[in-house]
């Protein structure tokens, strides 16, 4: 007897995630291979609504499903008030996630990745510690429900993520990039391994900046500082909830008429590109802010159950920046978010900038508080502007601001948009007057 009709007879109704998944990680350190696996999951979460209360469980235990069904009606007794019935049949549109190519990829193919790219590294710089992992995944996955909703979906993924470490007498330089993609045609290592070069020579001078008030390119890693609070301001729950300082503010302008902010899970060429989300709705593509105009929110099943509003297709297990997991239970969150391009090069906004600081990467993103804006972060790689040059890395360095006060400034977007982390496209953004301060 399947899991979901096992369920049906426990509780009032049931929704079943199914996921089975094959993946082949390979990791290197030290530029030497360090260990190799091959990683099969075979598992489903349930959820079910009974006495109008949500229950949860999760089994890797296809033979005998009852211990999940009667764990999941047992949660259900303490569970939060559902404020949603699971969806009917649904008419999903199928897009290209499965990808023949990296399906196909062997442990081997993976192993000659790493080593073409700590042979280039080593070429640049043999003293370099390279540290990388490589992985390699088939998932296929069903939801269902007793509603008679049934979607299912291959897909692909092929992920880099390259660590270094640049040890010298007196400080340890290091930082990460990473890269994901969905069909082998996307993939592009050796652009990862130029931007990891070029970072590293920036970082071979030390710069020193004074207190004060500066502006800022965030690169496109570094845009997640503003962006943890501009999805805490999006996310229908806290709109739900009045916590969120955008609830009241759809269809005003409230940031710089150059952003425009839109979830996509449709996009193509998108690495984590999808037809449904984890509750089996479609995807949608949502605008978000348009001429920094708010206009939409992003909504699960159950927040816009309790907001009495239409979900978007942003139930997922996991968010943003953090790995899916079928043990997790959905919740409201971004699908593929993508930042507009502007019309100005790194170059040209570097040199437009006589004193200020590029940031890459911080330590405890979504320090402060989110909901209001404001951020406190320690810089871990940051490179001093001056002259309308890079002059070197900063060390020992914090940056502050309010993310609603400095994007309803005067903003400036490079054109060059890049990857983060296969759910985010964004091009470098400056900002002004973001508070710096410089320890020691």
């Amino acid at each position: 007897m399947e899991l979901i009709e096992h369920a049906t007879e426990r509780a009032d109704s049931a929704e079943v995630f199914e996921i089975e998944s094959n993946s082949i990680p390979v990791q290197f350190e030290s530029g030497e291979l360090e260990s190799l696996k091959y990683v099969e999951t075979n598992g489903a979460a349930l959820r079910v609504i009974d006495d109008g209360k949500l229950g949860f469980s999760t089994t890797t235990n296809w033979e005998d499903p009852s211990q999940a069904v009667e764990r999941a009606v047992e949660t259900a007794k303490f569970g939060e008030k559902a404020g949603f019935e699971f969806p009917g049949p649904t008419e999903v549109k199928k897009y290209d996630t499965m990808n023949r190519e990296i399906s196909d990829l062997t442990a081997a193919d993976l192993i000659d990745y790493g080593k073409r790219i700590t042979e280039r590294l080593e070429e640049f710089d043999s003293d370099l510690e390279v540290n990388l992992d490589l992985n390699k995944s088939h998932d296929k996955i069903r939801v269902i429900n007793s509603n008679n909703l049934a979607v299912e979906e291959e897909k692909t993924k092929l992920s880099l993520t390259v660590e270094i470490k640049d040890v010298s007498d007196d400080d340890i330089f290091s930082f990460y990039e990473n890269a994901v993609a969905q069909h082998l045609e996307q993939f592009e290592p050796m652009d990862l391994v130029d931007r990891v070069i070029q970072k590293v020579k920036w970082a071979r001078t030390e710069s020193s900046i004074e207190r004060g008030a500066f502006p800022v390119i965030f690169t496109p890693r570094g845009s997640l500082v503003l962006l943890v609070s501009l999805l805490a301001g999006f996310n229908g729950e806290n709109v739900f909830q009045g916590t969120s300082p955008l609830g009241d503010k759809s269809g005003e302008q409230v940031f710089s008429k150059n952003l425009k902010l839109t979830d996509n899970g449709t996009l193509e060429g998108s690495p984590t590109r999808r037809s449904f989300d984890d509750e089996g709705l479609p995807v949608e593509q949502t605008t978000l802010m348009n001429d920094g105009t708010a206009e939409n929110f992003l909504y699960d099943l159950q927040t816009a159950g309790l907001a009495s509003v239409a979900p978007t297709g942003n139930g997922l297990k996991g968010g943003l920046i953090s790995g899916a997991d079928f043990r997790a239970a959905p919740s409201t969150s971004p699908t593929t978010l993508i930042i507009s391009p502007g019309e100005n090069t790194v170059g040209e906004l570097i040199s437009d900038i006589d004193k200020g600081l590029m940031v890459d990467q911080v330590l405890g993103l979504g320090q402060g508080n989110p909901l209001s804006g404001e951020f406190s972060n320690n810089i871990s790689v940051a490179y001093k502007i001056e002259g309308g040059e890079i002059t070197g890395k900063v060390k020992n360095t914090m940056i502050a601001g309010n993310v609603y006060d400095l994007l309803n400034g005067k903003i400036k977007l490079g054109k060059e948009a890049e990857w983060v982390g296969g759910s985010l496209k964004s091009p470098a953004i400056v900002v002004n007057d973001v508070n710096v301060v410089q320890k020691g």
